[in-house]
Parts: C-alpha cells; structure tokens; sequence
C-alpha cells in the first residue's frame, strides 16, 4: 500500500505566520498548496483549521489569498490548494475542471491537514465559495472529519449555470467543439484552449446574461492573468467552461453537517443558495448580503468583511 504521506514531510521550524507553501499527494499528482497561519504562530498550540475549496477555475493566489489572509487574522490556520490540473501542481489536462478531481483532492487535503500536529481535529471546517460550494458539501456529506460547512454564492447547480448562461447558438458550437476535442484526445492525446466564455465578445454585449457580465469584471478586470500569472482565462476543449456534474442540489436533503449560506442579494446565484438552504437536513444558518453581487463576494470588502466575521461567528459554535 503506497504510503502518501507522512508527518515528518513538513517542517515545522520554517512555517511562520501568513503564507507557506505546502505540498502533499493526490491521484498520484504533487500538489501545491498555500497555508495561511495566524499572527504569534507557534507550532506547539493547536488552532481550529478551514479547508477551502476554490471557485472553478481559479488559483490559490486569487479569491483563495483573500479569504486566507482574512480568517487567519481571526486566529485559523487556513489551506487552499491548486487541483490537480491546475497552478503549480501537477497534472495533465491543464486547467481542466472536473468534480471527479475536486472531491478526491478535497479528501486528501483533509487527509494531509490532519497529520499536522498544530491542526485540531476537534474544530476542522470546510469553506466553499461559487463552484467550491458543491465541492466542500459533496466531500463533508460523506465525511464527518468536518465539522461544520460554510459557503459564500454558492453556485450549486453548474448544468442550470451552464445553459442559462449562454445564447443556444454559442452553446451548441461549444459543445460541437468539445465533442471534437475529445475525440481528438482519444485518439492523438492532444489538446486545445479556448476562451472561457465560449468565443462571446469581450466586454459582453448588453445582451448577455449577468452572471457573464459579472465574470468580466472580475477575470478580465480586477483578478485577470496580468495580476495572476498561473491563471488563465482558457480552458480545454475537451471539456466545457464548468463541469455539468457539478451539482449538489440532489444530495442537499440529505445533508445533516452544520451549515452555513451565505448569499448575496444580487448574486445570480441567489436563489440557488435558497433552495440548497431550505433543504439542507440539519443545522443551518441564512446570510443574505444586501446589494452584492456574486463576485463581490470574491474580492469587495464592503461585503465581504460582515460575512467573513459570520463565518467566524458559525464556526466558533462547533
């Protein structure tokens, strides 16, 4: 049996507060992670500790920076990693986005958190924003090691996201060109890149939906590869900009883990969060951001500072 990892693979007495650069094992990828550790760390003390999972797409360095900054501040310990695929871990397709990665590198970052002799096991919880959401709650379903759940816009249904968000036309060139790259794939183990959103103009017309609009600002404007250069704005065509799989809407009534929604009022993604809200099977909590957006919710303090301090409020129940 392949031994992945072991305590000693750490070492203690270069992690500081802030930022460290961790690696640890999954599908048989090295993958890179940043550890943001609170002010006066000591490695002899305990601290309640949040894994986060990202929104698609996306690098440790972007929404995952900001959260870790903030909830290390308020004494976690706080990991977000590259999937495989992604940033500076390891994997082939590169940047593609798939729950079937997500899930298992979630579990065995959880894996990896918990050998750390500064990590308490008591008071371990899970974070998701957008497409981090269906990925936390699809792991702590199943897996009591965490101990309650939070999510910011979560963006739970990734099918109803898929085809709401684009016109038909573009849509079906989409999946035209997917099916042709894998395809391809199968049978020459080559790939392409295309724009995220799907050959649309950019800035988007008018026309488009807002969630494509918001998208925009946020990727292109505020958080692009100029700022980030492990990301970027392609993926591959073998795939789609989202993984359909990407749901949590089905198990929601099942799950019984601690919960906390956080929504915002404006977020194309609002009613979404409800309906996994009202479903949920145990304890939760209802946040409603007034005013913001679903991308405010990545980056915007206005909004972001009140639901930062109602995660740490959540948390600090359990």
């Amino acid at each position: 049996m392949k031994k992945y990892q072991t305590v000693d693979a750490v070492n203690y007495s270069q992690l500081k507060e802030g930022k460290n650069r961790l690696y640890f094992m999954s599908l048989d990828c090295k993958l890179a992670g940043d550890l943001y550790l609170p002010k006066g760390f000591d490695n002899e003390k305990t601290y309640p500790t949040v894994i986060y999972t990202r929104v698609g797409t996306q690098v440790k360095e972007q929404t995952g920076a900001i959260y870790g900054n903030k909830l290390s501040s308020k004494g976690y310990a706080f990991f977000v990693f590259d999937p495989k695929n992604f940033g500076d871990s390891e994997g082939e397709v590169r940047n593609y986005e798939s729950i079937h990665n997500m899930v298992p590198n979630t579990t065995d970052a959880i894996s990896f958190l918990r050998t750390l002799k500064f990590v308490d096991r008591a008071r371990f919880y899970g974070l998701g924003a957008c497409a981090g959401a269906p990925y936390i709650c699809n792991v702590a379903i199943g897996d009591a090691r965490i101990k309650a759940v939070a999510t910011l816009v979560g963006n739970f249904d990734a099918a109803a996201s898929l085809f709401g968000a684009y016109p038909k036309d573009i849509l079906d060139k989409m999946l035209e060109t997917a099916a042709e790259a894998k395809q391809k794939y199968y049978e020459t183990g080559e790939y392409e890149m295309a724009p995220i959103f799907g050959g649309m103009p950019l800035p988007p017309p008018d026309s488009a939906s807002q969630a494509m609009k918001d998208g925009y600002q946020y990727y292109f404007v505020r958080a692009g590869q100029d700022k980030f250069p492990n990301y970027t704005p392609n993926y591959p065509t073998i795939g789609l900009p989202v993984d359909p799989s990407r749901v949590f809407m089905n198990q929601a009534k099942y799950f019984t883990t601690p919960f906390l929604v956080i929504a915002g009022s404006e977020a194309f993604t609002h009613d979404m969060d409800r309906e996994v809200y009202d479903m949920a099977a145990g304890e939760k909590e209802w946040m409603d951001i007034q005013g913001a957006t679903h991308m405010d919710l990545y980056d915007n303090d206005e909004f972001l500072e009140p639901a930062i301090d109602k995660v740490d409020e959540f948390f600090k129940k359990y």
